[in-house]
């Protein structure tokens, strides 16, 4: 069934979509305009209206995923009297985002980066480097409390949260989502608390 004719705003939505859908279902090798404009229900040259190229199409999605990704982090509202249980809480919830998206975010990064396309990783790139920026400032917070330890170097550790949050959903995703994120989740972050801590 062919769809009606929309305009740009919602049709770029609905590509979009479309994408996470592919992505989610059959994986990012199915990324492809004729599987995108099939979910959609239009022709290619429909999605050739609204974007020039499946990379356009994958810089729009990587724009989503900067505000899912950065958003996560910025809109939760937390809990906990102290500063690491606040951060423990903002990280569970953004895990919680993150199942609730079937770790699209970071499906979408490794396919731009299979991609091998230098403005798309530059893209990616800032946005992990947003993300672990951000990190650094919370765990800047807990030093400035005295919580968390003086002499550990805060990119480093941001880096390490990061590469935790990662390395999770990857696993958890190439596992066919057969775990629950918040279990293994636990053991990581206890790990990780136990090193940054100021005893």
């Amino acid at each position: 069934m062919v769809r009606k004719r929309e305009n740009t705003a919602v049709r770029k939505k609905q590509i979009i979509d479309a994408v996470r859908k592919v992505i989610i279902e059959y994986g990012s090798e199915h990324v492809t305009v004729r599987g995108i404009a099939k979910e959609v229900g239009i022709s290619e040259a429909g999605i050739y209206r609204h974007f020039r190229s499946k990379k356009d199409i994958l810089s729009l999605l990587a724009e989503h995923i900067e505000e899912n990704l950065i958003g996560d982090l910025t809109r939760t509202s937390t809990s906990g009297d102290t500063f690491l249980e606040i951060l423990d809480s903002i990280l569970r919830t953004h895990l919680s985002a993150i199942e609730q998206r079937r770790g699209i975010s970071f499906q979408v990064i490794a396919e731009i980066v299979s991609l091998g396309d230098k403005e798309l990783n530059q893209k990616i790139s800032g946005t992990i480097n947003k993300y672990i920026a951000l990190l650094k400032d919370l765990l800047s917070e807990g030093v400035k409390r005295g919580e968390v330890r003086d002499d550990i170097e805060l990119e480093a550790a941001a880096t390490l949260l990061f590469g935790m949050m990662q390395g999770l959903v990857n696993i958890w995703t190439l596992s066919n989502y057969s775990f629950a994120l918040e279990e293994k989740y636990v053991l990581l972050w206890n790990t990780f608390r136990e090193a940054v801590i100021r005893r």
